[in-house]
């Protein structure tokens, strides 16, 4: 029983501000932590799909965290292949990866393509294939090409894809896969090579040096 002064109401069951203001902020922190949940969830599924089917090759992403406000991604590990098939020749092989790139949502929403620009990429690559396959192609480079990068300047890209920039990129690798001129054989060529390239809309300048720093090893 409440006792009130002469002139006063009480509403005992009356919400208190504070309260209420402090269920709301919860309900939203648990909804944003669901979405970044689900977010984390999905996100390797789809981009793993996505690469997929604009390269044809196979992508294997060991541990992806991404932040989809700010456009970040960080990657622990991934394997890349010629297709999905068993046995198919490794492409790449990487070691921890972080991109940045704020405009996201508007080319993966984008009922057409758009251009993306990648702020920041810092990309370690513990091997990587740069050598023609049997046809004469060079399966590597076509996986860039169809994502929006190829290997010349203003060259052909995949006929559903943007033009993609990359604004820095710091790239380490420890060994490269090069064809031996002498025996026609693929050999592995430990470089231990990292360098930064600046606005990057094609390969061949990554291109070049990593196969500079083959042929001097």
């Amino acid at each position: 029983m409440s006792v009130s002064a002469p002139g006063s109401i009480s509403i005992p069951w009356a919400p208190r501000r504070g309260g209420v203001l402090g269920t709301v902020l919860a309900g939203l922190a648990v909804a944003a932590a669901c979405v970044v949940l689900g977010w984390m969830l999905l996100l390797p599924v789809v981009a793993q799909s996505r690469f997929s089917a604009a390269t044809g090759a196979d992508l294997r992403l060991q541990g992806l965290m991404g932040d989809p406000f700010a456009g970040r991604v960080t990657v622990t590990g991934w394997t890349l292949r010629a297709d999905p098939s068993p046995g198919s020749a490794l492409l790449a092989l990487g070691g921890a990866a972080e991109l940045i790139a704020p405009g996201w949502r508007a080319a993966w929403t984008a009922e057409t393509a758009v251009p993306l620009v990648i702020e920041s990429l810092d990309l370690h690559l513990a091997e990587a294939r740069l050598a023609p396959d049997a046809q004469g192609r060079w399966p590597l480079l076509a996986a860039l090409a169809a994502l929006g990068l190829p290997y010349e300047a203003g060259g052909r890209i995949g006929s559903d894809v943007a033009p993609l920039r990359i604004v820095r990129l710091r790239l380490t690798v420890n060994t490269v896969v090069v064809r031996d001129a002498a025996t026609g054989r693929e050999v592995a060529r430990p470089i231990a090579w990292s360098g930064e390239f600046r606005d990057l809309d094609h390969a061949r300048p990554v291109v070049a040096a990593l196969l500079a720093a083959a042929r001097r090893d």
